[in-house]
């Protein structure tokens, strides 16, 4: 049985690094108006709710996407980033934080594409809902 979870660690510092680095790649392939897919091999859920179970037990999103948040002046790739996490939470308030799928999704265009992998059966099942709003 696969074990990991990445809910567990959604937002912390290195999910930001990656995001952001990630969010730095698609808005480069967007300057060109060819089309281009984005493939996930490990999923997740697409999508976190950072006051869950999960979440909650070692909270590490505080020191990496909350703290992003409460920061101001933050060089441009980071405030990029941040930009695109607010668009998921309402008010300011981290509620939410987007993994890749969701990132991706964000970016593309019309003819871009985008297909998603995830083998854990609860996260592939959140992940489906994640994307059909089911």
């Amino acid at each position: 049985m696969l074990s990991y979870r990445h809910a567990f660690h959604a937002g912390n510092h290195a999910d930001v690094l990656k995001h952001t680095i990630f969010s730095l790649v698609l808005d480069y392939f967007n300057q060109k108006d060819k089309p281009y897919w984005v493939i996930d091999t490990h999923a997740g859920a697409g999508m976190y709710a950072l006051k869950s179970e999960f979440s909650q037990k070692n909270a590490e999103f505080e020191n990496g996407i909350a703290r992003l948040l409460m920061t101001k002046n933050l060089p441009g790739a980071l405030e990029f980033f941040v930009k695109t996490v607010k668009k998921y939470n309402e008010d300011n308030a981290l509620m939410f934080y987007p993994g890749s799928p969701k990132i991706a999704e964000s970016f593309l265009r019309d003819n871009d594409k985008l297909r998603l992998f995830e083998l854990h059966p609860s996260d592939c099942k959140l992940l489906i809902e994640s994307f059909t709003g089911k």
